[in-house]
């Protein structure tokens, strides 16, 4: 009941996810994004603790399918898990359970890897891998937006999509450069992208008033000289 993308941008380093199922509050659970250490994706009969391991084995150097490795050797139930990761140096791996629920897929490549399951159409995830890669001129919170559309528009997962999340990381700062969520709504993924149209824009703002105050832009509200 979930499809997911999580990739790497090869010209800033920025990492980042974006999930949706017909499950509220999605973005809570499956993606998971470290500064400079890589991105995960932990889905279908979902335990977001396997996130944390994930990223301690990046953490110590290793590669995206170390990452996977050690997530299903520290599963007591591998056989229900779907994974992804990406790793600070764009290197991808996938895992899909065979207890995952209905049809299911999986995708990755360098700098993407892209999994689903209950979906309408298998195809899913490798197609939205690959419109990730095809839009590599977009910054990286735009080639995910547009990545999960593309499997909205084949049908997406058979349920009704209910919430969504998008989590990008910048190598330079170790807090999200964009986080937004919506946690349940008829249409998850047309009130995402509103919210983007308002956050996209002011995003690099809050990064600089978080990193060097006195160059931030005015804040616009009331009060505010």
């Amino acid at each position: 009941m979930t499809f997911s993308v999580a990739g790497r941008c090869a010209k800033t380093g920025a990492l980042g996810a974006i999930v949706t199922s017909s499950s509220p509050s999605v973005g809570a659970r499956c993606p998971w994004v470290k500064s400079d250490v890589g991105a995960i994706l932990t889905q279908n009969v979902t335990d977001p603790r396997l996130a944390d391991i994930g990223i301690g084995t990046l953490e110590q150097g290793y590669d995206a399918e170390s990452a996977i490795r050690t997530m299903k050797a520290a599963s007591d139930y591998p056989e229900f898990r779907q994974l992804a990761v990406v790793d600070r140096d764009g290197r991808s791996s996938v895992f899909t359970g065979e207890r995952a629920l209905g049809t299911n897929g999986e995708f990755y490549a360098q700098d993407v890897a892209s999994i689903g399951n209950l979906l309408s159409d298998p195809a899913i995830p490798t197609a939205m891998g690959q419109r990730f890669l095809e839009l590599s001129d977009l910054s990286l919170p735009e080639r995910l937006i547009a990545a999960i559309e593309c499997g909205f528009n084949m049908g997406g997962e058979l349920d009704q999509e209910r919430s969504i999340g998008l989590l990008v990381y910048h190598p330079d700062v170790s807090f999200a450069f964009v986080d937004l969520r919506v946690d349940y709504s008829d249409n998850p993924l047309g009130d995402l992208k509103k919210l983007w149209e308002i956050y996209g824009p002011q995003a690099n703002d809050y990064k600089t008033r978080a990193i060097e105050p006195e160059l931030a832009p005015a804040y616009g509200v009331k009060g505010d000289e």
